[in-house]
């Protein structure tokens, strides 16, 4: 009696942990969710290694698993359902409904590739529709057959546009406009590259240290015996996360949770073990940024993104295709007021991302003059949710919901379609290599 009695108390005590945390009763919980829940462990990187792009994820990944719920479901408001959400990585790593180099059925067809980080990413997924529906109201394209191909990736930077295009460019890939979104990554990952002594020049060192730790774990015994328990802590983390939904009884399901718990934090103090990039050991190499007293740790990176973006300019007006470039809209760089329940998704005053966007973002802006001069159309997209009402954003980042997709989409459009010469190529003084005063030493 005293048995059943304990056993009754653990799992009313279980019940009510569960109704606070869930504010649902145990017993009553969606059995369809229950029975769909995935059970999948970390993943120390879900990236791999790119020859000539640093790093993509490995081809055959839903966007479901790498985005939680949770977010898709702020990704895909006001809509109640992302139906990109179900996208996978193609045959290279983007996510994208076709392979790369993919064949265009007809002269009609009309290519734009869509090249960035991972705003780019989202952009060419959630805000095709409104884009292509925006254009085919011109009668320039309204016979057209339009098709956005994905080039981007989350973490990318310039030179990775520009490298990217030049490469599907000698696969003989059809491509008759590019759209190119940046601006948010080429100041702060370079600044996080900055601080770990790498190059901003490379790629984002916080998509490249994981791949560098594992690489490096090579001629290591004690990594290699820290990835063997990472691999087994892995697979006992999927166990316990099935079994927690398979859980009869509220006080299994509170057991299995508070055992994830424990074995998620082994996980990250593993983790954390394999921090240090062995360079000596590794077979990625990330070139240490250039090491001076009064180095400007955004000047580098804001002359980077300039040439980069001229040399994307003459690579596609040469050929005859149609280039804008849009510098992104960014919360921590706006005049915009936030309502309430944005401002807790938004703005997080302890972002890593925040200073750095404060007082990087006006350099990047002080060069949109030279790059028009060098026949670069530019769109500052800066200001393009100053003044929206309702929100925009989908996190504390960098990104946007499907309405913010929208609302951009609407302005590449009417900026692809200003000058009734969206697939001419851009007209400008030269070429964009003349020299400046070193990023470094220019005052601030």
């Amino acid at each position: 009696m005293n048995v059943v009695l304990l056993v009754a108390l653990c799992e009313l005590v279980a019940v009510a942990w569960y109704f606070g945390q869930r504010h649902e009763l145990f017993y009553l919980r969606d059995e369809a969710l229950t029975r769909g829940a995935p059970s999948k462990a970390p993943s120390l990187t879900d990236f791999r290694v790119s020859p000539y792009f640093g790093f993509l994820r490995a081809p055959g990944i839903a966007v479901s698993d790498f985005v939680d719920p949770d977010r898709l479901a702020r990704m895909a408001s006001p809509s109640a359902r992302a139906t990109w959400a179900d996208l996978r990585t193609n045959n290279y790593g983007f996510v994208s409904r076709h392979d790369y180099p993919f064949a265009v059925d007809s002269e009609g067809s009309f290519v734009i590739a869509v090249v960035g980080g991972s705003v780019a990413q989202w952009f060419a997924l959630q805000g095709e529709t409104e884009l292509l529906a925006r254009l085919k109201s011109s009668p320039e394209f309204r016979q057209r057959e339009l098709v956005v191909m994905n080039l981007g990736a989350g973490g990318y930077k310039q030179p990775q546009q520009l490298l990217v295009l030049a490469y599907f460019l000698a696969l003989r890939q059809r491509i008759d406009y590019v759209v190119n979104i940046d601006g948010f990554n080429e100041i702060a990952l370079a600044r996080l590259n900055f601080a770990s002594g790498v190059s901003s020049a490379m790629p984002s060192v916080q998509h490249m240290a994981p791949l560098a730790r594992i690489a490096g774990a090579a001629g290591q015994d004690g990594d290699l015996e820290r990835l063997a328990e990472l691999h087994r802590v892995k697979r006992t983390l999927a166990k316990v996360a099935a079994d927690k939904q398979r859980s009869v009884l509220a006080v299994g399901f509170l057991a299995r949770e508070f055992q994830e718990r424990l074995l998620n934090r082994r996980y990250d103090e593993l983790v954390r073990s394999l921090a240090e990039v062995r360079s000596e050991s590794s077979l990625v190499v990330l070139t240490p940024a250039p090491v001076r007293p009064e180095a400007d740790p955004d000047g580098e990176a804001v002359e980077l993104w300039e040439q980069s973006s001229c040399l994307i300019r003459d690579t596609l007006g040469a050929r005859g295709i149609g280039y804008l470039h849009v510098v992104q809209p960014n919360q921590y760089f706006s005049r915009r007021k936030f309502g309430a329940d944005e401002a807790k998704i938004a703005l997080n005053l302890d972002s890593p991302y925040r200073k750095a966007i404060e007082t990087g973002y006006p350099k990047l802006l002080e060069r949109i003059p030279a790059l028009r001069a060098h026949g670069v159309r530019v769109l500052d997209a800066t200001s393009l949710f100053d003044e929206a009402k309702e929100p925009v954003y989908s996190d504390d980042c960098c990104h946007y919901n499907q309405r913010g997709n929208d609302r951009l989409a609407q302005a590449i459009a009417e900026a692809m379609l200003s000058d009734g010469r969206s697939a001419e190529p851009a007209q400008g003084s030269g070429s964009c290599t003349g020299s400046r005063v070193p990023a470094a030493r220019a005052s601030r």
